[in-house]
C-alpha cells in the first residue's frame, strides 16, 4: 500500500471501539479475535489492521470493506 493512501493514525481504533461498529456481524470481541486469526494478512493488505506500540489498531471503515472482500472471495 502506498503511504499517501494510508489514513491518519487518529482514524484507527482499539478492539472495543471496532466492536461497537461491527457488532451486528461480530456479536462478541472474541468473534473478532477469531476472525483476525484466519484473516490477518488480508486485513493488513486492505489497510484495516496495523500494530502500533505492540497493540492492534483497526480502521473501522476499511475493516468492513475488507470483511466484504474476504467474504466475497470465500463465497466464490
Amino acid at each position: 500500500m502506498i503511504e499517501a493512501e494510508l489514513p491518519s493514525l487518529d482514524e484507527f481504533v482499539d478492539l472495543e471501539t471496532l466492536h461497537a461498529s461491527v457488532h451486528n456481524t461480530f456479536p462478541t470481541q472474541q468473534s473478532i479475535r477469531w476472525y483476525l486469526r484466519g484473516n490477518r494478512d488480508a486485513l493488513v493488505e486492505h489497510g484495516a489492521l496495523i500494530v502500533v506500540a505492540g497493540r492492534l489498531r483497526f480502521h473501522p471503515g476499511r475493516f468492513k470493506l475488507a470483511a466484504v472482500a474476504i467474504g466475497q472471495k470465500a463465497a466464490s
